[in-house]
């Protein structure tokens, strides 16, 4: 039986945290070939990230532009013989984009700016009401989104650093309309039909999401760092009107709501700091509250629907909605150094890192969401031009009392130029899922096994005045 949706409709944004590049694959090549230990690790716009303190903290003003090519390689076999074999969703391959800068401010202030956008995908959501198809919910598609961070920072004293900042989704607004099939002939049922889902594909974006931090160094060689982000997501909401074709036409008034592009609220401490002049190292651990999907309000990252008249034609209606997905809390430990020589023209970069899974085993679930721990390795180099690069951490350069250079008539500013290049791998550990139904049971047959890797490769290009 079909039914025909016609529905136009405002996207409208609830105020809250998504599911970000930004959170999964990092920001900056120099942070990122750190291992992402960024808290308390100062130096460029990352800073806006990971602990917006930090920009107080950078030595000159600059402007970077990045770009980095991610590939995901990450596998599943379906080991149930006795159905069709399982198909996880799509993860899609992305080029992304990445423009940052940090600016000096009067009165101790610093400013700092990130825009990223990825290319295929800009800006594409793909959403559809409870399955059992796998999903591999922290890579793919969920960061196919433009990405906007704004921070400030204000040097308090010349040991403590305050920061506060925001996380934006860029909102647009779209009609909606769609068709799709509500219930499907089924003899074994008692009411001779069975409920199916549909899929929603829609172009959108919203909301705003705090960020603070500070930053604290005891001496000019040692700095602790806390900082938190709050929680990031698209919130789609809106009312559908179906006309059910029976034998004459019947309207449905449906209600359509769900989470999309989610990030928990974070909350992380670090330390990073000099043993000796031409060496930082860094570490930091970071906790999500992914667990907070577990409520049965949620249905992330599915679709949800439900009748806006219980009591009329569509209060028959059921549609699927996933039952104890799985969702938890978890934790990301992160660690790296960087090696310069003498003159801090190069710099030599490693980092390792490991993420406990924000998903269950899918056992007792109706739908297969994957996660597992992953490890992280990481490596990168860079080459500085112009003037001396300041020691990370030190209070920025007065001005300098030298007169500028001048080209004719004008002066010319005292300029560095720094590039920067990364890889980074991460390896998700191999999971199985096995289990059998019970009567009763609202978990189908599953066996099968997933992990696999994904590569991160970029450069970047900084200019600095």
């Amino acid at each position: 039986m079909v039914f025909r949706c016609l529905c136009v409709a405002a996207l409208v944004p609830g105020v809250a945290y998504a599911n970000t590049p930004d959170d999964v694959y990092g920001v900056s090549p120099r942070t990122i070939a750190m291992g992402g230990a960024g808290t308390a690790l100062p130096g460029d716009h990352a800073a806006t990230h990971y602990n917006p303190a930090g920009l107080a903290h950078c030595q000159a003003s600059s402007l970077a532009l990045d770009v980095s090519y991610l590939a995901h390689r990450l596998s599943f076999t379906d080991e149930n013989t006795a159905s069709e074999p399982l198909v996880p969703k799509r993860t899609r391959n992305q080029t992304r984009f990445a423009l940052g800068s940090c600016l000096a401010l009067p009165f101790d202030l610093s400013a700092g700016f990130m825009l990223g956008f990825g290319t295929p995908g800009a800006l594409a959501l793909d959403q559809q009401t409870a399955n059992e198809t796998p999903n591999y919910v922290m890579y793919g598609e969920p960061h196919q989104q433009v990405s906007f961070a704004l921070g400030f920072s204000w040097r308090a004293t010349q040991q403590l650093s305050i920061g506060a900042g925001i996380a934006a989704l860029i909102k647009s607004e779209l009609p909606l309309t769609a068709d799709f099939p509500i219930l499907e002939p089924d003899p074994a049922d008692p009411s001779g039909y069975r409920p199916v889902g549909f899929s929603l594909g829609i172009g959108m974006g919203a909301m705003l999401a705090p960020r603070l931090g500070v930053l604290y160094a005891p001496s000019s060689r040692f700095r602790v760092g806390a900082a938190y982000r709050g929680a990031l997501y698209h919130d789609l909401d809106v009312d559908a009107y179906i006309t059910a074709k029976l034998i004459v036409e019947i309207p449905v008034p449906v209600h359509v709501d769900s989470l999309g592009w989610f990030s928990p609220r974070q909350f992380s401490v670090g330390a990073s700091g000099e043993p000796t002049p031409n060496l930082t190292l860094t570490a930091d651990v970071t906790y999500y509250r992914w667990g907070e999907l577990r409520t049965n309000a949620s249905s992330y990252p599915f679709l949800n629907m439900y009748s806006l008249d219980p009591e009329g034609a569509s209060g028959a209606l059921v549609f699927p909605r996933p039952v104890r997905s799985g969702w938890k809390n978890n934790v990301a430990w992160r660690a790296g150094g960087e090696l310069r020589t003498r003159d801090d023209t190069v710099a030599v970069r490693g980092g390792l890192g490991y993420r406990t899974p924000a998903v269950n085993s899918a056992e007792d679930s109706n739908v297969n969401l994957l996660d597992g721990p992953v490890v992280t390795a990481s490596a990168g180099i860079a080459w500085h031009a112009g003037r001396r690069a300041a020691a990370p951490g030190a209070p920025r350069p007065a001005a300098s009392a030298t007169p500028p250079r001048r080209w004719w008539r004008y002066e010319l500013p005292d300029v560095s130029f720094t590039v920067d290049a990364f890889v980074r791998v991460d390896h998700m550990i191999e999971q199985r899922v096995d289990h059998a139904t019970a009567p009763g049971d609202i978990a189908p047959d599953k066996h099968y096994r997933f992990g696999g890797d994904v590569f991160q490769f970029g450069a970047m290009a900084t200019l600095a005045w």
